[in-house]
């Protein structure tokens, strides 16, 4: 390797170093451009008739105004609904909390003596559970000012596109005819990636509400938009949909609707990896079901959460830089031989 290339491969470590130490900033960023792929060809298609910045801003409006239009109909539909059933679930755990002190008094619990290690040993995790508690408000508080800044993020991207050819002119001569091959293959594979997980969503969405329906649960319309979003968030989302469906679901029927709220999470998870991310992400990125499905397996082994989201578009690219870097090597050595 030849110190020109030594050099180059510096500069590109240590700006992703550097991005990693600024992560609160550089995720939200990279959220923002992914967010502005999807946008583009709406903002294009609107310039010609309303000018850039104005296309820009109805572009960016539709993205923000969308996800409270879809909670309309969970006010005006399932608002009682809900609200009835988590009444119900908050007299049945006062009711439990009552049959808990009555069998309190009847076993005279209050009188048995606690052994002094046993009051001791909490309170020593007392201020490590004060830290934790301190770290997760910590990012909590982090993730809705990243929240914040991704529309502002979104709003300059969109603003300042296309910006590849920006990028090409900082780069030497030498590298222009690989760009052009590469960047925008990429960029291809990440809109097309984001485009294709909203679709999952939706239709995750849309078999959460038919089964919803069928087991006559409440809130049907506010539960698959639960399930189908939050499923944009590997591992936990779906967890966090399960939990709200659940209370739901028992709140309305019981240890049977509890049953009802468990198919439902299997069927719907059993659809989405097995159907709707290798039909409708692997297709879209010319990956085969088999590939989609190791590679979220792999990726969250891997990496967890981080990897179960980055996983399919990482081997998408990974092919295309394979297909710039290591075959034509690999050709031009088999020819050799």
């Amino acid at each position: 390797m030849g110190r020109t290339s030594l050099i180059r491969f510096a500069v590109v470590a240590g700006v992703l170093l550097l991005a990693w130490w600024l992560r609160s900033i550089t995720v939200p960023l990279m959220a923002a451009w992914l967010l502005s792929l999807v946008l583009l060809p709406l903002r294009n298609r609107l310039a010609p008739h309303t000018g850039r910045g104005l296309a820009t801003a109805l572009s960016l409006a539709l993205a923000l105004c969308l996800p409270p239009l879809l909670l309309v109909p969970s006010v005006l539909l399932d608002g009682e609904a809900l609200a009835s059933g988590l009444g119900d679930t908050a007299a049945l755990a006062r009711d439990i909390q009552g049959r808990l002190q009555e069998l309190a008094v009847r076993f005279d619990l209050e009188s048995l003596e606690i052994a002094r290690e046993d009051i001791e040993g909490p309170l020593r995790e007392v201020p490590a559970l004060l830290a934790r508690g301190a770290r997760f408000v910590g990012g909590f508080v982090g993730i809705l000012s990243s929240l914040l800044l991704i529309p502002v993020y979104t709003f300059f991207l969109l603003q300042g596109s296309p910006w590849l050819p920006r990028i090409r002119a900082e780069l030497p001569p030498s590298w222009h005819a690989r760009f052009d091959r590469i960047a925008p293959r990429i960029q291809e594979i990440l809109r097309v990636f984001c485009v294709s997980r909203l679709l999952v969503a939706a239709g995750k969405g849309a078999i959460y509400f038919a089964l919803l329906l069928l087991a006559g649960l409440p809130g049907a319309w506010t539960l698959a938009l639960l399930g189908g979003g939050l499923s944009l968030l590997p591992v936990l989302g779906p967890l966090i949909a399960f939990a709200g469906l659940a209370v739901v679901a028992f709140a309305s029927q019981g240890p049977a609707g509890l049953a009802w709220a468990t198919g439902i999470y299997a069927v719907a998870e059993i659809v989405e990896g097995y159907v709707l991310l290798p039909r409708l992400v692997g297709q879209r990125l010319a990956l085969s079901d088999f590939a989609v499905i190791l590679s979220v397996l792999a990726g969250g082994a891997l990496f967890g959460m981080f990897g179960l989201l980055l996983a399919v578009p990482a081997v998408a690219v990974g092919r295309v830089l394979y297909d710039e870097y290591l075959r034509p090597h690999m050709t031009s050595e088999a020819a050799g031989a």
